[in-house]
């Protein structure tokens, strides 16, 4: 769901979830069912699954929730961050730039989210990054929209490359200011995007297509 394998206002059902996953029925079916929990799927008609439709309203509540939840993150996560810890995320950053120029958004999406936890992890709170896990769960089927042009000019490398800066010159504030940026400008060109009736197009690959694990 965070990498947007799914439409907004798609049925979500045990055998497609099964493909995606390359499981059995059953663990699609726990999944589903701890997706419905966490209010990343609706129930529509004859108890059938969606991904929720994008709502500005929605949209905006998410990132006004998850501002200063990451913000305390954040600073909780940074005199815990070493020499590992920057290599890591340069690495990660250095494979979304691949990603992104084999216009790869699946897997950007997931290398994004990869980083943005490296941070969080590191802050060893976990009930703040229990609810960042959810809070990033619902966001997800809305992501897509950050394409083309999240390729195209890069936003988010900069943004993480600022990140990482900051937090190899331990620098709390200019973090944070980063990571708030870098939600700001990603609601903006969502809401933007919803309000002209663009659509959120599914990240996952044709069938038989190779698919990040």
């Amino acid at each position: 769901m965070i990498g947007g394998a799914f439409e907004p206002g798609e049925q979500v059902t045990i055998r497609s979830l099964a493909r995606l996953m390359q499981v059995s029925p059953t663990p699609a079916r726990e999944a589903l069912n701890r997706l419905a929990a966490e209010g990343a799927l609706e129930f529509g008609r004859n108890r059938t699954l969606f991904v929720p439709r994008l709502q500005p309203d929605r949209i905006r509540e998410l990132y006004q929730i998850r501002l200063p939840l990451e913000d305390f993150a954040a600073r909780a996560a940074l005199p815990h961050m070493g020499k590992a810890h920057v290599d890591a995320l340069t690495q990660c950053v250095e494979q979304r730039i691949v990603a992104l120029g084999q216009h790869d958004y699946r897997t950007a999406l997931e290398l994004n989210r990869d980083f943005s936890f490296s941070i969080f992890e590191a802050a060893q709170q976990p009930i703040a990054l229990r609810i960042l896990e959810g809070l990033w769960l619902l966001a997800g089927p809305m992501m897509n929209l950050l394409f083309p042009e999240y390729a195209d000019h890069q936003l988010g490398i900069e943004r993480a490359r600022e990140q990482i800066r900051a937090i190899e010159t331990r620098d709390v504030e200019a973090l944070c200011q980063s990571l708030r940026t870098e939600r700001e400008e990603a609601a903006e060109l969502i809401l933007t995007k919803v309000s002209r009736g663009e659509v959120a197009r599914s990240s996952r690959p044709a069938m038989g297509a190779a698919s990040r694990g």
